[in-house]
């Protein structure tokens, strides 16, 4: 039994080894996305999202809703609360292609259209931009060559299509003045409450217990003159 224990031991560590591989990728390519998904989800509130990026393996997401009126930011999903965003506070955006700025637009600022594509892509990055003094931008890499065996891995020519949807639907937002925006998606406020119907007035259904003998008596009849004898009493006759 003895000469077997190290081949035990060995085959043991080795099937664990297996076992915890086959969970972090289970993890990564399959529960990691599920929660970002989930988070983002919760946070657009039932709203459908223009444009979404999930990306698990900086665990981060952003996505916009203009109807919803909302942009979700996700940061270290898990250690950073998830922030969400009016359209109204939303500034601006540039897109990043090999670390140098394609495209920007900034409300009231410079405005650059996307340049044509390098024949070679190797890093695309958005920067999205709010009136937050504490948290201004938010950058989300959307293609890394590190990322080619990772979780929603797009490419880099996928990366660019998703980098060119951001873009335009942002600069659709920055281009509508605030006052238009906050007239189209602020919700109209409630109707008053209708006033209350009045109420019938209250009658007294106790039944009468007014004693009778507090009716007054009757006035006695005036006395009959003298020679009256129809209207004399009849006893003194008798």
């Amino acid at each position: 039994m003895n000469q077997y224990l190290p081949t035990i031991i060995i085959l043991t560590a080795a099937a664990l080894a297996i076992l915890l591989i086959l969970y972090r990728i289970w993890d990564s390519r399959v529960e990691a996305p599920r929660k970002l998904e989930d988070e983002v989800a919760e946070a657009l509130n039932g709203g459908k999202a223009d444009v979404v990026s999930i990306e698990p393996a900086r665990k981060a997401a952003a996505a916009l809703s203009y109807l919803g009126n909302r942009c979700v930011i996700v940061r270290e999903f898990g250690k950073l609360p998830t922030r969400i965003y009016t359209m109204a506070e939303m500034i601006g955006m540039e897109v990043f292609v090999n670390n140098k700025v394609s495209a920007r637009i900034i409300r009231g600022g410079a405005h650059k259209m996307f340049d044509d594509i390098a024949p070679q892509v190797d890093r695309v990055t958005i920067r999205l931009m709010f009136n937050d003094p504490s948290k201004p931008d938010f950058e989300l890499v959307l293609w890394d060559p590190n990322d080619a065996l990772t979780a929603r891995a797009e490419g880099p020519r996928a990366a660019m299509e998703t980098a060119r949807r951001w873009f335009y639907h942002v600069e659709a937002i920055i281009r509508k003045p605030l006052a238009e925006i906050e007239k189209e998606l602020t919700p109209p406020a409630p109707p008053p409450p209708p006033e209350p119907a009045p109420k019938p007035p209250l009658h007294d259904h106790r039944p009468d217990t007014k004693d009778e003998d507090d009716t007054p008596p009757p006035a006695p009849k005036p006395a009959p003159k003298d020679g009256d004898v129809l209207n004399s009493p009849l006893i003194q006759y008798l």
